[in-house]
């Protein structure tokens, strides 16, 4: 019997498990959306091959444990019908997690749609280390922007017309920041303590605040686990059909410069955020 490649295996989405008889298949699905045939069949098939349970994964995946090794191709034609395949390990791009930011109510632009556009492009591209992107819809940050090693924040920046407003309040109740005051009948926004919710932009009545720009706010380097990192925000606003692009660019940047198992952060810590903007062709 020839040797396991337990680390091929796991690249493809077989992870051996502590019992190194049996391997957990991590099923990949887009924007953490599945469909109800998908899921009926997953559950056939952990009955079948496994112990008739999954799991979730915290990058919205889903994994069917207590799979012999003798059965891993089986798994794989049978997911396949589906139009599921293993994967989502290894240094590539990791499976690309949003928030419901497309239809919840505080969400300020297609987190689902955006993530769509990058799985199809970039899920799976092979690179120097795991590379995670997160997609939030705004400022409460469901999928944790910053923790990525590209992370994008849904941003309303609010701008002010004081003549028109009303002194109602309303936008000084709303605000959770306490980034709003009125001032000699006026509307003011101490812009550093403002989150860019665009809640005050929802309620104002009369027009006195309104929105300047809305987008995404990309984060670059975050990351988890034993040694964490922060993600380095830049301060640009991207429309949804600019951030694959831009992902793109980043990659590129990573691919190229980048050492042998260095994650995204840890490149920026080596070589500064003035080089990434720079090669972006930003100040």
């Amino acid at each position: 019997m020839s040797k396991v490649d337990y680390a091929k295996l796991k690249r493809q989405g077989y992870i051996n498990q502590n019992n190194k008889e049996y391997f957990t298949v991590r099923a990949r699905i887009q924007a953490g959306n599945i469909s109800s045939e998908q899921m009926l069949l997953i559950s056939e098939i952990a009955k079948n091959y496994g112990r008739g349970y999954v799991g979730l994964t915290i990058r919205l995946g889903i994994e069917i444990p207590w799979v012999r090794l003798e059965d891993l191709e089986n798994v794989k034609v049978e997911l396949q019908k589906v139009g599921l395949a293993p994967g989502g390990t290894g240094p590539t791009v990791r499976p690309i997690v949003a928030c419901k930011g497309s239809i919840c109510s505080h969400g300020l632009g297609g987190t689902q749609e955006v993530c769509k556009l990058l799985d199809e492009q970039f899920f799976g591209k092979e690179v120097g280390s795991k590379f995670k992107i997160g997609i939030v819809g705004c400022p409460n940050n469901c999928a944790k922007a910053q923790l990525n090693d590209l992370g994008f924040m849904g941003q309303c920046y609010p701008k002010t017309v004081g003549s028109l407003c009303v002194e109602c309040g309303k936008c000084v109740y709303s605000c959770k920041m306490k980034a709003i005051e009125l001032t000699d009948g006026k509307v003011q926004i101490d812009i550093l303590k403002c989150a860019k919710c665009g809640d005050c932009t929802k309620v104002c009545p009369s027009g006195a605040i309104t929105v300047d720009k809305q987008g995404f706010v990309p984060y670059i380097g975050g990351k988890f686990g034993r040694k964490y990192r922060i993600g380095d925000r830049m301060e640009i606003v991207l429309a949804e059909d600019q951030v694959t692009e831009f992902t793109g660019k980043i990659l590129d940047f990573y691919i190229q410069n980048a050492n042998k198992g260095e994650r995204l952060g840890d490149l920026v810590s080596r070589v500064g955020m003035e080089l990434i903007k720079s090669d972006l062709g930003l100040k």
